[in-house]
Parts: C-alpha cells; structure tokens; sequence
C-alpha cells in the first residue's frame, strides 16, 4: 500500500481497512438478506481512508472495481436466489456513482491544493531571488556612495576655498541622504518576505532602542512595558521601531516628549510610539502610510515617504495593522498591531530611562 503513504502507522491502518472490508463482504455472502449493513459500511469506510490519505490514479480505481465487482456478485446472487429483490441491484450503480463523485471530488481539491502550493513555492523563490537582488544593488550603490563620500570628505577637509568646501560639505549631506534612502528602499523589498517569528525580550528590545536614540536626540525619553516577551522577527521589528523613533525625533523639538510602549490586547500585541509634536493634520492620515508620501505640514522636515510605508508593509504582510492618530499641534501616536505575538506578560516598570539628555555644542 505504499501508493497510500509510505509511514508506517498508515501502512497499519491501510492493512487494517483491507482486512475489515474482507469481513464485511464474507458476511455479504454469508448473511442473506442481511448484507445492507455491511455493504453500506465497506464503502463508507473506502470513502473515509481514501479522504484521509493521497491515492494513486490507478490504486484508486482497482480498489473501488475490486469493491464493485465484490459486493455487485454478493447482491446479484441474493437476486437470483430470491432472498432479496432485484430492485436491490440497483445500490450496485447508485453507490458506484456516488463513490465515483467523491474520488472526482477529492481528486480536484488534491489538483487545487498542489496548484496552490506550486503558486506558494514560486512566490517564495521569486521573494528570495528579489532579496537577493535588491541586496546586492543596495550593497553595490552604498559602496559606490560611500567611495564619493570619501572623495567629498576629502575635497573637504583638504581645500583652503570656502566656497569649495561649502560645497563640498553640501555633496556630503547629500550621499548621506542617499545612503539613508537605499538602505530604505532594501528595508522595503525585504518588508513582505516571510520571516521565522521566535521569542523575544521585549524589555532589552525597547530599551536598546531607547537608549540608543536618547543618547544623541535631546527629548523627554519615556517608556511603558507590559509585556516580557514575544514572537517576532528581531531584526525586522527593530527597523520598523526605528522607523517610527525617526519620525517622532524629526517632528518633535528639544523638551518634547516621546513614549515607547508595549503592551497585549488578548494574542495581539500593541507596540506604539508617542510624541508630543507637530501632530498630523486630519486629512492627511490616510495617505501618510502611503509610499513616498509626507505630511502636509511637514514642510522641511519630511522626508523620503518611506518610513510608515515600511512599518505598514512589514506589519500588515504579517496579518497585523498599522493604526495611527493624530491632532495637529498636539502630537502623533502610530501603534502596530501584531497578531498571535503574546507570548509573557509582565507587570509594567518604566526601565530607567526617564532622563532628558542635553542638547549637544
């Protein structure tokens, strides 16, 4: 029976099928006028293993001939006998033709199941051979941005004309603009690939970033932690927090306030960012996600448009969304809503970090 599955407890339970469908149609024959029950119950049991497990095409069709043509005799012979009628025979096309509709059934499920899993692979190789490319172009521009930088710095730093080292210093600011944009633009190709969720501590997560923000921006660094660890892809949550750290550190000013946060809503964890900035105005919250789009209000501080567009790509490819309020003049609060990512509660201590860090020169 290795057509059916080639594990051993299916072999087991394929030999124990044939050796219960032996008994019933021996009772067929030995039981006139008595074989209803055991007729009904060989293929109903066909009809169940043959839905639990892959058949061969042509495993298939012998198994429900041998049926047929086993149970057909049992019953014309009870005919002719005149232990039952001949109106009886009829169970041997009707039952047939059932059967043979739950083979073409399952058939077709099997055949749409293979399609999608073809579909499935093919999308998974095709996201691989994008990641691949999109590194390798990113890792190709950033070398060659990195070399004109180097060239810039030194024009810059070497030069004895004002004019020419202004300029100098303006191509600087530029290829790090540059920089900072392709390294989104990889973020971005690689947001919807799927990724190996594992356990994370969420405590050392935030308070990496924190600290790394609050060590350079001056602002009112706060935090709220509810949640000891969850499932999540490290490396890519921690680009998506950066994501929203950047936006709330370049629409708010020094003294203002900017709040991390994690906590659980039943399996679905909340992590949010707070500021207490510029705020975004009504009608623009739903195209701010959107990809290159700013604010209307951003004014010079917008930027490149990618930063909520990554963060949305990234939690929504996950099955999780992205909600963001605003009031214009009293801040913004974008929270990721993640799906089936609760994994330790805890009880919420701020992690010391509540410093306002002076403002650098």
């Amino acid at each position: 029976m290795s057509a059916i599955d080639s594990s051993p407890a299916k072999h087991l339970l394929a030999a124990g099928w044939v050796v219960f469908s032996s008994l019933m149609a021996a009772l067929m024959y030995l039981l006139p006028g008595e074989e209803t029950i055991p007729y009904h119950l060989i293929w109903a049991s066909f009809a169940l293993l043959y839905g639990l497990y892959r058949w061969s095409t042509g495993l298939t069709w012998l198994v429900f001939s041998i049926i047929t043509l086993v149970t057909g005799i049992a019953l014309v012979r009870h005919a002719r006998s005149g232990v039952i009628g001949w109106e009886e025979c009829t169970e041997i096309v009707l039952m047939g033709v059932l059967v043979a509709l739950l083979i073409w059934h399952v058939k077709r499920f099997q055949a749409a199941q293979d399609r999608l899993n073809e579909l499935r692979e093919s999308e998974r190789t095709k996201a691989e051979h994008r990641d691949v490319a999109a590194r390798f172009g990113s890792h190709e521009v950033r070398t060659r941005l990195t070399i004109a930088r180097g060239f810039a710095e030194l024009i810059r730093d070497k030069t004895t004309d004002e004019t020419t080292r202004a300029d100098a210093a303006v191509v600087v600011s530029e290829l790090d603009k540059a920089t900072a944009m392709t390294t989104k633009l990889l973020t971005l190709v690689r947001a919807e690939a799927p990724s190996e969720r594992l356990p994370i501590d969420v405590v050392t997560l935030i308070e990496t970033i924190s600290r790394r923000w609050a060590a350079t921006v001056d602002r009112d660094w706060k935090t709220d932690v509810h949640l000891g660890r969850m499932l999540a892809d490290s490396e890519r949550l921690e680009a998506a927090l950066d994501c929203l750290v950047e936006n709330a550190v370049k629409f708010t000013e020094p003294g203002d306030s900017i709040l991390l946060s994690v906590t659980a809503d039943g399996e679905d964890v909340l992590i949010a960012v707070e500021d207490s900035g510029l705020g975004i105005p009504r009608a623009d919250l739903n195209r701010v996600t959107e990809i290159f789009q700013t604010g209307s209000a951003a004014g010079s501080r917008g930027g490149s448009g990618l930063g909520l567009s990554i963060v949305r790509t990234m939690v929504e490819s996950r099955g999780g969304q992205l909600e963001l309020s605003s009031t214009e003049g009293n801040g913004t609060r974008v929270a990721m809503r993640i799906p089936g990512a609760h994994a330790e509660r805890r009880t919420a201590v701020p992690l010391p970090l509540n410093v306002r860090v002076p403002a650098s020169g």
